[in-house]
């Protein structure tokens, strides 16, 4: 696949857990070129540059199997809306509501998005991944639901 196809599929299957940005994906491309564990064709195109096709390689599908094997690093949590939260103490109450029932509709879209994501879900792996995501997301609503239901108290 070319970088924008690679970016692009990244989005469609696990855009729920991770993303690919071009800042990252082709200095990791390039890397990975160095190393051999990926090669690249080039298709020329009239009238545009040539499209950069990679490829795994055996030893870099060898290098993807050690990696799988082994367990993984504890997930780096960085939120920037609870970020915002925890300095929101100089907002007032209704810029802190706002903040809140945005970060509310923003999961909205996003729970209706995996919900179509795992209504169209190819293999088990990708089941999985939504599945955890949805729960996420789910858990995430509860939690905003309730917040919300505190400035409704006060």
């Amino acid at each position: 696949m070319s970088g924008y196809d690679i970016k692009k599929e990244v989005k469609r299957t696990l855009g729920a857990i991770t993303s690919a940005s071009y800042g990252t994906l082709y200095p990791t491309l390039h890397k990975l070129l160095a190393e051999g564990c990926v090669d690249m064709q080039e298709i020329p195109q009239r009238s545009r540059p040539s499209k950069k096709l990679y490829s795994l390689t055996p030893q870099g599908q060898d290098k993807l199997t050690v990696w799988l094997r082994q367990p993984a690093i504890g997930d780096q949590i960085r939120r920037e809306f609870l970020l915002k939260l925890y300095l929101a103490k100089t907002l007032g109450e209704q810029e802190l509501r706002t903040i809140v029932t945005n970060r509310r509709l923003e999961t909205e879209l996003l729970l209706h998005s995996l919900q179509q994501d795992k209504q169209n879900a190819k293999n088990q792996q990708q089941q999985w991944v939504v599945d955890y995501a949805l729960s996420m997301c789910e858990a995430e609503m509860n939690w905003l639901k309730q917040f919300e239901s505190q400035f409704d108290v006060a």
